[in-house]
């Protein structure tokens, strides 16, 4: 879920109950996104430094606003990195894959 709200927090800030949307709509969990587990996560990356806190207003609604620190964009420069890594990782698994089905169908 890291890498996720990384990506989404950098892109402005927000809040808790948006990157909850955002993070459904994304598909992250297939089952609907726990609240809870993106609360936590927030706060740990909170702790760790990758991003602030502070109370804001939405509309009319006190919510807490997350903003991503520079140590939080080194991190998700990381994360980039392992995703592109994953990516070739799969790309190569389905190539070998689709050659295994073509030589077992013929």
């Amino acid at each position: 879920m890291e890498p996720f709200v990384l990506l989404l927090v950098a892109q402005g800030p927000t809040y808790g109950y948006k990157l909850i949307g955002e993070l459904d709509e994304l598909g992250v969990a297939p089952d609907g996104i726990d609240p809870g587990m993106v609360y936590r996560t927030l706060r740990s990356m909170d702790a760790d430094g990758l991003m602030t806190t502070e109370w804001g207003l939405e509309g009319d609604q006190p919510r807490r606003e997350y903003r991503l620190t520079e140590d939080g964009a080194c991190a998700l420069e990381d994360w980039i990195e392992v995703m592109h890594e994953r990516k070739r990782l799969i790309e190569h698994f389905l190539d070998r894959s689709r050659a295994i089905t073509k030589t077992q169908g013929d």
